[in-house]
Formats: structure tokens, sequence, C-alpha cells
């Protein structure tokens, strides 16, 4: 009787403990359900009643467990540990997709929203002047370009570090000429010009040196003019920014394409525009400049520019970096571009290509989307080049076998590239491929013109080189965007 006893009280001792242990699984479950849920809803790309039948689904398997493990007293023990294990499994699955799901919507949360852009600056004096130290600069002239939009700010930003008189100039030749002259003791200039003058006048680096540098930073106002994404046809500006210290730096504007998009039939239309076009810059009178010194003054300035140019509304812009290139590329295993010449790259010369279709991976593909010295038609074909890596992206991207990766796809470009298309409409965007899988027909035209050399609105009164627009392909681009925004 007492071992009779003794066993019951074993028993209930270990069937106390089972329930126990059964409870925190469940309530683990419950937990990791719940937050798998908030997120798969909160990400948005699935249909409304796809999110039904998993919630579901988690909330049956939710109640079988507690019903089993807790409620019910016939479970036996073989039965009980099944289903604890399997308690377990899909606590797990819940965390890791939530944790999954999660990254992709911070990165969409990252891309879309408030932006600011930091603009580089570098105070410089003559490379034999005996101010070293920005503090010799107190109470000593330092010349401006007030044709920097953020002249203003960096003159405040300086204030806070040196008591300076400051010297304005309309001109980047007369400015440079009063520190070479010894009017001013040192002038400020943005990184952006500095590369530029040190790309078209090798000996200003090494007439010059750098006593001190300071950041502005700004807010990147890229104005969006908003359609239902799914619905109507929309015009997207794609900004290549030459920047290789972050997405948020200003810098040229390297790659000029306007997408043309029309989502009901499963259309894109590529317009691409040479970085050396010579046009007015939006808000700008008298000297023209370069497109891709539009992207100096931050993003907005490219695309209003561009607007003017081919007198359309351009709804979203997307700002992208070299590196987010190499990372996509990665993610889709490379792409299968097609050369017209046999060339080793200039930027790259370990990639050498031959004349036809050939898989290339992510540095190589960078490098062929950047070649401009091999060609005859240098800037016009590099267009090309970049069309024809951005189609072969779409191509992979929107492919059934990757449509699965966008989460890792998003994840590794992270950081590189930013948009104003709002958390919605991306989420939007994303749930009209998943549910149409649509084969996407890219059709890509450029625009034309002739090389020059010619003074402009950034550089001043100095020549460099630029492309005189052909009016005849500016026309026919307006009568292709006409055409699909219609």
């Amino acid at each position: 009787m007492n071992k009779e006893s003794t066993a019951n009280k074993t028993s209930k001792k270990r069937n106390k403990v089972a329930i126990i242990i059964s409870a925190i699984l469940a309530a683990a479950q419950l937990g990791a359900s719940a937050w798998f849920s908030y997120t798969l809803i909160k990400l948005n790309i699935l249909q409304p009643w796809q999110n039904s039948v998993i919630i579901a689904i988690l909330a049956l398997l939710e109640f079988l467990t507690v019903y089993k493990l807790i409620i019910s007293k016939k479970t036996r023990l073989a039965p009980r540990i099944i289903l604890s294990v399997l308690s377990v499994i899909i606590s797990a699955a819940a965390v890791v997709g939530a944790q999954y799901i999660g990254q992709a919507t911070s990165f969409i949360e990252t891309i879309t929203g408030d932006h600011y852009e930091d603009m580089a600056y570098k105070v410089l004096a003559l490379k034999d002047s005996k101010i070293s130290d920005v503090k010799q600069l107190d109470s000593k002239k330092v010349a401006f370009l007030t044709t920097d939009p953020n002249c203003e700010k960096a003159k405040n930003t300086l204030k806070d570090t040196v008591k300076y008189v400051a010297e304005d100039s309309t001109d980047l030749a007369t400015m440079i000429a009063s520190v070479t002259e010894n009017k001013v003791e040192a002038i400020v200039l943005a990184d952006s010009y500095i590369d530029t003058l040190e790309e078209n006048k090798n000996e200003f680096a090494t007439n010059h040196k750098v006593i001190y540098e300071f950041t502005v930073r700004v807010e990147a106002k890229a104005e969006a003019n908003r359609v239902d994404v799914v619905k109507q046809p929309f015009a997207l500006y794609i900004s290549g920014s030459d920047s290789r210290n972050g997405i948020s730096k200003t810098a040229r504007s390297d790659v000029n394409i306007v997408a043309v998009v029309r989502p009901a039939e499963g259309k894109i239309l590529l317009v691409s525009i040479p970085r050396d076009y010579y046009v007015q810059l939006h808000g700008t009178t008298g000297t023209k400049d370069k497109l891709t010194h539009a992207g100096i003054y931050g993003i907005n300035m490219s695309k209003t520019t561009i607007e003017d140019l081919l007198g359309i509304s351009i709804n979203y812009t997307l700002k992208v970096s070299f590196d987010t290139v190499i990372k996509i590329v990665d993610k889709v295993d490379g792409i299968d571009i097609d050369s017209d010449t046999k060339f080793t790259a200039w930027t790259n010369r370990s990639c050498k290509f031959t004349v036809g279709v050939q898989h290339v991976g992510s540095d190589c593909a960078l490098a062929f989307a950047r070649e401009r010295y091999a060609y005859t038609a240098g800037d016009r074909h590099r267009g090309e080049n970049q069309q024809q890596v951005i189609t072969k992206l779409i191509d992979k991207i929107t492919s059934p076998h990757y449509i699965t990766r966008w989460m890792d796809i998003m994840k590794a470009a992270e950081g590189s590239f930013e948009t104003s298309l709002s958390y919605d409409e991306i989420t939007d965007f994303a749930r009209f491929q998943l549910s149409e899988l649509k084969s996407w027909k890219v059709e890509s035209i450029s625009l034309d013109g002739t090389g020059a050399s010619m003074p402009t609105y950034s550089m001043g009164s100095q020549n460099l080189y630029v492309m005189i627009p052909n009016q005849e392909t500016i026309d026919a681009a307006k009568a292709k965007i006409a055409e699909y925004l219609k």
C-alpha cells in the first residue's frame, strides 16, 4: 500500500511537472506565433486572405497544443513528448520567420524614411603657405563659392571653429586665383568640386593642401508626385552616385536614367541621359552645366533639371551608389551581359570582356557599367551598358527562382540606396509582383549629342568637356515617354 501510494505521488508529481513544462512551451509558442503574425501583417506583402490563412493555421496549432498538452488529461507521455518537440519546432520557426520579416521591414523603413545628405568640405591653403592649422585663420580672409547652395551653412559651420573673415566669389577660377595671388589665406570647397577639379586640372592637388575638413548636413528633398503604383504608369528617376563614401554623401550623378513603368502591362521604358549632357540646371540662368554636376546640389536638382529637359513630371526618385550593383549581382549569382566590343575594363583591369554573351560576377558587372574609354561613342555607350545591367537585374530579381530571395537581396543592398517611394507603395508593388509573377518587358532608348568644350555653371569659366544635346533624340524620347505615361 505504501509502495502504491508512493508510486501515485511520484506519478502526480511527474504529471504536474509535465503540465508546467507544457504550459511554458504553449506560452512560448503563443508568443512566437503572435510575433510572427504581427511582423507578417506589418510587412504587408501578402494578400489579406493569405495573411488570414497563415494566422488561422498558427492559431489552430496553438489550440491543439494547449488542448493536448494542458487541458486533456488523457494525453499519454509519448504523445506529450512528441507534441512538446513539435511546439518547440513551431516556436523556433516562428521566431526565425519573424526576425527575417523584421529585417525586410526595417530595410524598407530605412530607405523610405527622412533622408539627409552630408556635404563634405575641405579648407585649402597653398602648398607652400605657412598656414598649417585652421586656427591660424583667425581674423584672416577665407574665400567661399556662392554658387554652392549650402554656402551659408558651410560658413556658419566653420565659424564654430575659427573666427575668419569671409570673402564671396561667384566664379571658381577666380576663387582659386584669389588664394594663388595671396588675396585670401584659404578657400573652402565641397569635395564634389574638388573631385571635378582634380579630374580636369591635375595641378590643383599638387598646388594646394588640406588644413581642415568638416561636414554640412542638409535635408534631401526629392518631392514625390504619388500615384497608385500597381495600377497607374509612373516615372522613376534613377540617380547613380559616384560617391564611394556612402549613399548620404552628395556627389556627382554619373548615372541618369528615367524608368517609365506601366505595371498593368508589365512594361518598363529606360531612358538614359549622358552624364555630360549640357543642360540648364533648374532654377538657374546664364551658363549651362553638365547634368552630372546637378548631383552636387542634391538629387532634387537632378530630378527637376531632367523634368525641364524632357517636359515631364517625375513621380519618384531612386538614388543608388556604386556599391549597390556589386551587392545585388552577388545575391542573384551573377548576370549574363552581351558585349559588342572586346576590351579590358579601364576601372578594373582583371575584367576582360569578349564579344558576345558572357556570365559576369559583381566586380565585372560594375566595371562593364562604368566603361566608356573602350568605345568610340564614349559616355553614350556607357549609358547603354548601364541599361543592360539594370535590365538583366530586373529579369533576375523578378523571376520565380529569385522572388523568394528578395529579403536577402534587400538586406544586401541596405545602406546603398534611398527612394522617395513610400513604405506602402513598395509593399503594394511587391505584393502585386508576388501575386502576378510578371515577366517584365524592358525597352531602352538613349539621348545623344556631340562633344564640345564649354564653361559650366558649377566650375565657372574653366572649359570642360560637355555634350551638346541632339534635339531630335530628345523629341523622340518625349514622344516615347508620353506613350508609356498616357
